[in-house]
């Protein structure tokens, strides 16, 4: 999985969490999270051929890109 699939999947559980929130206030704010996510697949596309040095969490999500 790339790691703009990794964003789009966490965007994706955390518009599940916010379909099952009954505050209108956290609702919106976990949407603006999935929100962030999205955008940062976005970026992550755009800057996939620069194969950034550091990396900060290469460890996060394997110790390796894919």
């Amino acid at each position: 999985m790339t790691r703009a699939e990794e964003y789009r999947h966490l965007a994706e559980s955390v518009r599940a969490r916010a379909s099952r929130e009954d505050s209108p206030l956290l609702r919106a704010e976990w949407e603006n999270l999935a929100e962030s996510y999205i955008r940062l697949a976005e970026q992550t596309e755009e800057n996939d051929p620069l194969d950034p040095i550091h990396d900060p969490i290469l460890g996060i999500l394997g110790g390796k890109r894919h």
